[in-house]
């Protein structure tokens, strides 16, 4: 659903099946955004924000991270490791485009 609303929005997606295959998309791909959920196999997305802060070649692509966790302490933990906005689900679709807007507006 997700990606459909965005590239309903003109925004180009490409989509990974879990955190490690994602980290490696980002390498090769350099997207201007990520988006990803905090609950993935292989890799989470802490552990993927872990990744992608330490790698110079991706250290600098903003995240968004998703949950439906409901936990203070992800949040808190998800922004200390660099994530560029945290969501919890459920949200509304326009939240991640309006974010999205923001950054590439800057």
């Amino acid at each position: 659903m997700l990606t459909g609303y965005l590239e309903g929005h003109n925004f180009e997606v490409l989509t990974a099946v879990n955190g490690r295959e994602g980290f490696e998309r980002a390498l090769e791909d350099q997207p201007d955004l990520i988006v990803m959920d905090l609950m993935m196999p292989e890799q989470d997305g802490h552990e993927s924000l872990d990744a992608l802060s330490a790698n110079p070649n991706t250290q600098e692509i903003p995240v968004i991270i998703i949950s439906g966790k409901g936990s203070r302490l992800d949040e808190v933990l998800s922004y200390d490791k660099g994530a560029y906005f945290y969501l919890e689900k459920p949200f509304d679709l326009k939240q991640i485009v309006d974010r999205a807007l923001e950054f590439i507006e800057h």
